[in-house]
């Protein structure tokens, strides 16, 4: 029969069934199909699993998959770790404060999300501790780069409605850093999911680590959200530099205005996407992250 892989942990994974769910192992054979992934099942992954004893069950073969979040793997960075499978967009959570917002760890998430051919937006969470003079400036940035941005503070409620009716019968990524309150937010949009939440660490104005593993959890008013573990940093998984500026969707407009077509959008002269950035129609932090983020791809990143 077919299912849905909606847990994972070690070489075990929960598929819900039309039976319900099973704890399901995989088909020896199975373990070597594919030397370029950690495992070759993912959460999001529709497989074909033949019914043991219930509730146990073992994996026969994935399906096709339409699109993969992915980044190196953390022990091993030639191999890729699918974080998860099969889902319609990416949200990408960023607190205003504690922990600090940073740009770059927004972006990084939406080229993720970008090259996967995921829909993004980007959530302004724990809007109840700043100003919104403080925030206001990055929700531009990134509404202008085209991007649904939401204002929410999961301690006091607020823009949960919106949250909730974007999320709604699709099947959603929450990524974003460590004590940023995507767990938080989760809990609040699920009433009973009782997802483990903690302060941030107040010696390090760092998150601390409460996700263990990734899972799909069913929402009552229809579709799926899955709360990936908190992390410091995301990598970009065969990102090749030139790739890079189709992946920001405000440069895309540009791209074919420059002189030269081989143009890297660096210290070219009639570079169109420069321009774009002087005109203040692509914003500076935007580009300055672009700049960063494609050294870092040059350096091996």
């Amino acid at each position: 029969m077919e299912g849905r892989v909606i847990k994972s942990f070690g070489n075990r994974f929960i598929v819900q069934t039309e039976m319900g769910t099973l704890d399901c192992g995989l088909r020896g054979r199975m373990r070597l199909d594919d030397s370029h992934t950690g495992t070759p099942v993912a959460v999001g992954d529709n497989v074909v699993v033949a019914l043991e004893e219930a509730p146990h069950g073992v994996i026969e073969s994935v399906l096709p998959r339409r699109n993969r979040l992915s980044r190196p793997d953390v022990h091993n960075p030639d191999c890729e770790q699918i974080l998860v499978a099969n889902c319609d967009q990416l949200v990408v959570v960023a607190a205003v404060a504690k922990p600090r917002l940073k740009h770059g760890a927004i972006d990084r998430f939406l080229l993720c999300g970008e090259k996967a051919g995921l829909r993004c937006l980007v959530v302004l969470n724990k809007i109840d501790l700043a100003p919104a003079d403080d925030f206001e400036p990055t929700r531009q940035v990134y509404a202008n780069a085209g991007y649904p941005v939401l204002l929410t503070s999961a301690l006091e409620g607020l823009g949960l409605d919106g949250l909730k009716s974007a999320v709604q019968s699709k099947t959603s990524i929450f990524a974003g850093h460590s004590g940023v309150g995507k767990s938080s937010l989760l809990n609040a949009l699920q009433p009973g999911l009782k997802l483990r939440t903690r302060e941030v660490s107040y010696a390090t104005a760092r998150g601390t680590h409460t996700t263990t593993r990734i899972e799909l959890h069913p929402l009552d008013f229809g579709g799926f959200i899955a709360d990936t573990p908190g992390l410091r940093a995301i990598g970009l998984w065969q990102l090749a530099p030139e790739e890079l500026p189709h992946l920001y969707p405000e440069f895309t407009s540009h791209l074919g205005t420059c002189r030269f077509d081989n143009c890297c959008h660096v210290a070219e002269p009639g570079c169109g996407v420069k321009e774009a950035v002087g005109r203040g129609t692509i914003s500076p932090e935007r580009y300055e992250g672009y700049l960063r983020i494609r050294e870092s791809l040059q350096d091996g990143d």
